[in-house]
């Protein structure tokens, strides 16, 4: 899911207006911030950012709001971890601007190019031969008494999580209409290939290369051992119903990538299907996944 082409044949907009995504209070930046704002600049770019780190910029950065960014940013950068990269795909929402990731963060699956290296990827940015990677998102739906009350994009995963002292949640899941399970548990995660990497291999799911046309269901500390995480097609619709019959639940949240948090009530249902827009993600030349995990997993090997 990916492509290298030309700007000249793959159509793709010249890139005039650049969006910065800072990471607030991010350490050690502000340096950085004002050699790539000055480069970019230096090559005919307007330069704009959003307000939260407005601290860190110089005098020819434009302070505008998320919705500005989105609608003029022909490329989005971000600097900063994984969480900030999740926050400047929800500015970017459905529009089909691309996103490089420079890493400030810790594990940095998404923002996979350093600060050393980011100067050479714009120059192939500007000449349109940079590689874009496509990944997939997910849509979730919550339903109550029959009416759609929150409607979010995710990148990484939707989660049914309980409070630390609540009972053991019960949520019958349906794959395309069909039941599969009640899962009796701390939790639920649908996780994309992307989020596959994130919580939801922390709980025991596996790991899906982000080409792959698939969506993981992992549930979170299963009463019943032989719950295990199962992958099912991306196309599938899949539907999760909150339900009690042992006293009622308390304190159950639906949580959207690590950042959305809504309330859960009992009978309410939460219906997760691809969304229709994608995540581009642009990549370092020569990217290698599987270096990427031995990287950030402390594998061993060559």
């Amino acid at each position: 899911m990916s492509d290298i082409q030309s700007s000249k044949r793959s159509g793709r907009p010249k890139v005039r207006t650049v969006g910065l995504v800072i990471k607030p209070q991010i350490s050690g930046a502000q340096v950085f911030i004002a050699q790539l704002t000055e480069w970019l600049i230096h090559r005919g770019c307007q330069v704009l950012a959003d307000g939260l780190g407005h601290t860190f910029f110089p005098p020819s950065v434009k302070i505008v709001s998320n919705q500005e960014l989105a609608e003029c940013s022909d490329l989005i950068v971000v600097l900063g971890g994984d969480g900030t990269m999740i926050t400047g795909a929800r500015i970017v929402g459905k529009r089909p601007t691309a996103i490089l990731g420079v890493n400030f963060g810790y594990l940095g699956y998404l923002t996979e190019f350093s600060p050393e290296n980011i100067f050479p990827a714009l120059e192939l940015v500007l000449a349109g031969k940079h590689q874009v990677d496509t990944r997939i998102k997910l849509e979730a739906a919550v339903l109550r008494n029959g009416h759609e009350v929150s409607r979010v994009e995710v990148i990484n995963d939707v989660v049914v999580n309980k409070a630390l002292l609540a009972r053991i949640i019960e949520i019958q899941c349906w794959i395309d209409g069909q039941f599969v399970s009640m899962f009796r548990a701390d939790g639920l995660i649908i996780a994309t290939p992307t989020g596959s990497t994130a919580y939801s291999l922390s709980a025991g799911g596996p790991i899906i290369h982000p080409a792959m046309h698939a969506v993981v269901i992992t549930p979170i500390c299963p009463h019943t051992l032989t719950n295990r995480p199962l992958v099912v097609s991306d196309e599938s619709v899949i539907e999760l119903h909150l339900v009690a019959t042992r006293g009622d639940i308390e304190d159950v949240t639906l949580t959207l990538d690590g950042q959305i948090a809504i309330s859960l009530f009992v009978d309410d249902r939460i219906v997760i299907r691809k969304s229709d827009s994608v995540l581009k993600l642009i990549q370092p030349p020569n990217r290698n996944y599987y270096q990427i995990l031995r990287d950030k997993l402390k594998w061993g090997g060559e």
